[in-house]
């Protein structure tokens, strides 16, 4: 059994989180509120049939992302980006996260969707291969190419040789630093964007109030 309440608690504990990876897939902020309304309201229908419904939202949202990668990464190179900013944000912060979206942007729909999964999902080059449809082989490939670029966008230099998974790019440190066990920059600031996005969507109630609106719609339509 989930740690829910209700459905309503489900969305109000989950709803900054799905909305800031939504938007690290898809790089708009619209898309990634419609695919999140989306899910929800499936979820909503099924809500008695699900034993984990944040990992079944989660999987909804990537599965339209797969759908549509190209659609979004062509948005997504083409407008400006608009995602809420906390008023709480200091400046350097807003400035590494928009540096970190808009390189993400820069990379093929393939590799952000692997870099995502393995980096801030914590999904394992199995669960990834078989979700997507590719080899595990693969999965290390587009891991390494998105790393490796992002290094270079991000000002980041890669150590070639990593202490754990060998199929991992490489345990990235600031230029002159030394990298430590478990010590990985990009993989600190993917987290460290999407902990600032989530804040953000935190401070603003309109993708609350336009899901609860749908969910009306959806219970009298």
């Amino acid at each position: 059994m989930h740690e829910y309440t209700d459905f309503d608690d489900f969305v109000v504990r989950t709803r900054s989180a799905m909305l800031a990876r939504a938007v690290m897939y898809c790089g708009r902020r619209p898309d990634a509120e419609d695919a999140v309304q989306e899910a929800y309201l499936a979820a909503y229908l099924h809500w008695s049939e699900l034993r984990e419904p944040r990992a079944w939202v989660e999987t909804t949202v990537r599965r339209r992302f797969a759908r549509e990668a190209g659609r979004w990464w062509s948005r997504w190179r083409r407008t400006e980006l608009e995602v809420p900013v906390s008023p709480s944000s200091r400046p350097d912060e807003e400035a590494a996260a928009v540096a970190v979206l808009r390189s993400i942007g820069l990379l093929p729909p393939r590799q952000r969707q692997v870099l995502i999964m393995v980096c801030l999902q914590g999904m394992t080059y199995r669960q990834v291969a078989d979700e997507v449809g590719i080899s595990v082989g693969a999965v290390g490939a587009n891991l390494a190419k998105a790393r490796e670029r992002l290094a270079v966008l991000l000002g980041l230099t890669s150590d070639p040789h990593p202490v754990g998974d060998p199929l991992v790019a490489g345990v990235l440190t600031r230029p002159g630093g030394m990298p430590g066990h478990g010590d990985d920059a990009l993989a600190a600031a993917l987290r460290r964007t999407e902990a600032w996005l989530v804040r953000g969507f935190d401070a603003d109630p309109a993708p609350m109030r336009r899901l609860r609106a749908a969910l009306r719609r959806q219970e009298h339509p």
